[in-house]
């Protein structure tokens, strides 16, 4: 059976995202929009709904007056409303409180978010809905008691008796001080008749629903047989509460006894329910309060963390719409590094956490000179870095900002090994590949995402890397084609990589005196950087 929405909204483009993350939902939603407000009560009684999707800029009524009015009416005072506010005004956010919301969410919506509190204000609408109707029918069997001369004994956790029903004072024919002048002001006490306080312990002491017979005689010298039932009532943190005793004269009543008991069960059922949703309504009513505070600060929280991890296309993406579609780049340059003799060189630092500050100090320096020039970080796997330039922002630079990072890189790993051959620590020694071609790029997984790339431009890359040498900066014949002109390169010749036969690969050993503003032609110059730019 399909859940029914109503949503009433004031933009054209809120409705439009509202059909569009229910079309999509799991569940099966019957979705309707409501843009008459003059009969609002009309229209809803109507569609008779689940659930109302309120946006509180709708309409030319003050959105707290237009809830009024709705919770106000007795055909739609039980229908949920779900808000759609701006959290950053707080007082707003009490006003629509007060006025009857029963939960709120801000904009832009969140698709999982809308689904996860559209169906918990429906269920609790339901079971709402479903209590009422149980409510009604204690009432009718409290009634029904009362009419049969049953009576009911509120005795609270102290054994003092608080509450008498009418029904008490015509079973036992006496008022309440007379009743307690026999039975004494305290139930518990070892003074009560030993039938009653064995019961009376079980309940309290074992929380057991005891039910027992006694005999009572009226101060007119009446006796009169009376079965008493007991029925513990705990609070939250499973203290006893209250005992309650409904007591029947079953001299006169045995043939409704059954009955009584049976309703008796459904009281419990009804006390326990009751009792179970008014906390979970409390709870819930705190937390939205403390929300209107701290969802601006968690969104802020998560929206960075996300960046992080994506880059930020992606992450923006998947923030707006909850999907990103994988898509193909024509052209890109992926670069592979890999530490030689990696194995070797963790054997030689006895301290694990020595040897894993070294090799995350040099991914560190890695991302920042990546980073600088606009190349993707992808993944590290063990010693392994990946990066592409191109993606997800298209540029025709990325031959150029690639290979520059990847002598860049070098240089910093030389320096690096300079330094630790004087100080006698182990030296790291780095090869580099790259490789220019197309790629497929997407996001993997749904609670732990990872953007990636594939295709054969990955795999080129990797065996240019492998089939490089320390301290080298290894490219394929299409990569060359692109920065012949301004870097001094070596031919390699065609070179055996695995799987693929044998392929073209140059090494790349500076930047061309005439593009480079120092000796070692490891940096460009400005007419270099001119060149770049125009690309």
């Amino acid at each position: 059976m399909a859940y029914s929405i109503v949503a009433i909204c004031g933009s054209e483009r809120l409705s439009r995202e509202i059909k569009s993350i229910v079309g999509i939902a799991e569940f099966d939603f019957d979705l309707h929009f409501v843009i008459d407000d003059t009969n609002i009560i009309t229209n809803l009684t109507q569609l008779n709904p689940d659930i109302v999707l309120f946006d509180v800029s709708y309409s030319e009524y003050a959105a707290p007056d237009l809830l009024t009015i709705i919770k106000n009416d007795i055909k739609t005072e039980s229908v949920p409303i779900l808000a759609i506010a701006d959290f950053l005004q707080p007082e707003r956010i009490q006003a629509l409180f007060i006025a009857g919301a029963d939960d709120f969410i801000s904009q832009p919506l969140a698709a999982a978010e809308l689904i996860q509190r559209t169906m918990i204000g429906i269920q609790r609408g339901r079971m709402l809905k479903k209590l009422k109707e149980q409510s009604r029918q204690f009432n009718s069997i409290t009634d029904a008691i009362s009419k049969a001369g049953n009576s009911m004994i509120v005795i609270n956790h102290l054994g003092k008796i608080t509450w008498v029903n009418e029904g008490f004072k015509r079973l036992y024919e006496c008022p309440l001080d007379y009743f307690v002048s026999i039975f004494g002001d305290n139930l518990f006490d070892s003074s009560t008749n030993p039938v009653t306080r064995e019961a009376l312990d079980k309940c309290r002491k074992n929380g057991e629903y005891v039910v027992y017979e006694s005999k009572w005689v009226t101060p007119q010298g009446k006796e009169k047989f009376i079965q008493t039932s007991l029925t513990p009532i705990f609070d939250s943190l499973q203290n006893l509460s209250q005992i309650i005793a409904i007591e029947t004269d079953i001299s006169d009543l045995k043939a409704i006894e059954k009955d009584l008991e049976e309703k008796h069960e459904h009281l419990l059922t009804i006390t326990e329910n009751l009792e179970s949703v008014n906390a979970v309504l409390a709870e819930h009513q705190e937390k939205i309060q403390k929300q209107a505070l701290q969802l601006e600060e968690e969104k802020q929280k998560s929206e960075n963390l996300l960046k992080n991890i994506l880059p930020w296309e992606v992450a923006y993406a998947l923030q707006k719409k909850g999907s990103y579609k994988p898509k193909k780049f024509k052209e890109v340059s992926v670069m592979f590094t890999d530490f030689v003799g990696f194995s070797k060189i963790s054997s030689n630092y006895g301290d694990i956490d020595e040897f894993l500050s070294v090799l995350g100090g040099f991914f560190e320096v890695f991302d920042e000179i990546t980073s600088q020039r606009f190349i993707e970080k992808i993944k590290t796997i063990g010693d392994s870095y990946m990066c592409v330039g191109g993606l997800p922002r298209v540029n025709r630079s990325h031959p150029f900002d690639t290979v520059l990072a990847a002598i860049e890189i070098q240089r910093f790993i030389h320096d690096k090994a300079v330094q630790a051959a004087m100080e006698g620590k182990p030296v790291w020694n780095l090869r580099i590949g790259i490789h220019t071609g197309s790629v497929i790029a997407g996001v993997i997984g749904k609670r732990k995402f990872a953007y990636d790339i594939w295709g054969d431009t990955v795999n080129i890359a990797s065996r240019m890397e492998t089939a490089s040498e320390p301290g080298k900066v290894n490219i394929s014949q299409t990569t060359y084609s692109y920065i012949k002109d301004y870097f001094v390169c070596t031919s390699r010749g065609k070179v055996p990589a695995k799987n693929l036969g044998e392929i073209e690969m140059y090494f790349v050993e500076r930047i061309k005196p005439e593009y480079s503003e120092d000796e070692l032609g490891l940096i460009p110059n400005s007419s270099f950087r001119k060149i770049v730019a125009s690309f």
